[in-house]
């Protein structure tokens, strides 16, 4: 015999597939910014000036792809969308929904913008840079870039066990 499916289990396979793929983009995110703060940046730290300027320029134009920005900006609306429909089926008022929302908030405002406000911004700014004259104060940009995508980082991992969480608690 075939179970039949109630509705309530229709309406679950859509936020638990919510959960889920937020979780997947937000540790591809995660992981990104995390390597990127215990190995790009530590190498970062050892070059001179100009090299900086060069590795930074060409960093900063390989990184505008079309699959880190289909995955940048998909972390930031699928959650957005869950986030929607958590709110829409009164389902905030869960744990898992509350762990969610939790995720969502913490990374849109301490990885997404962050990186939009602080990091785009300061990436646009050494695009600009001669390597040959790098400007005086590099060094103080190069300490606040690598301070700023520690803070990203912390979030997108912070919001990464969110998720987590809350598909593992889901339905309990």
């Amino acid at each position: 015999m075939v179970p039949i499916l109630q509705v309530s289990t229709l309406l679950d396979v859509p936020v638990v597939f919510v959960l889920a793929v937020s979780a997947v983009l937000g540790g591809l995110m995660a992981g990104f910014f995390f390597a990127y703060s215990v190995s790009v940046v530590l190498a970062l730290e050892t070059l001179s000036s100009s090299e900086y300027t060069n590795v930074m320029q060409e960093i900063n134009e390989k990184v505008l792809n079309a699959l880190f920005g289909v995955v940048f900006f998909s972390a930031a609306v699928v959650p957005l969308g869950g986030a929607a429909v958590l709110v829409l089926h009164g389902d905030w008022q869960t744990f898992y929904g509350q762990l969610y929302l939790a995720g969502t908030v913490i990374y849109l405002a301490g990885a997404f913008f962050v990186t939009a406000r602080i990091h785009i911004p300061m990436n646009e700014h050494i695009a600009t840079w001669s390597p040959v004259s790098p400007p005086e104060d590099w060094a103080a940009v190069r300490a606040r870039w690598t301070r700023w995508n520690h803070v990203r980082t912390t979030a997108a991992v912070a919001s990464f066990a969110l998720y987590l969480a809350a598909v593992a608690s889901f339905g309990a």
